[in-house]
């Protein structure tokens, strides 16, 4: 299980649409975590990856124009 923590920063009183996608070393997208609307604020979301191998894998979060991809590192 591993957790990712993110922040929503204010940007006035709309909420904003988030997605955070897990992609494979090959750029193959394998879940998608979260694809809502959230209000500004830190939050946290957990990924069982239980079920795939150890190796390297990317989370993207998009929210509005802003978007950052991050590498991670499964090891079992």
């Amino acid at each position: 299980m591993t957790k990712i923590r993110f922040d929503i920063t204010n940007v006035g009183t709309v909420p904003r649409t988030v997605r955070i996608i897990i992609f494979g070393i090959l750029g193959r997208e394998i879940t998608t975590l979260v694809n809502e609307q959230l209000q500004p604020g830190t939050y946290e979301v957990n990924w069982d990856a239980s079920n795939y191998p150890s190796g390297v894998y990317y989370y993207k979060l998009i929210a509005g124009d802003y978007s950052d991809t991050k590498k991670m590192i499964l090891l079992k």
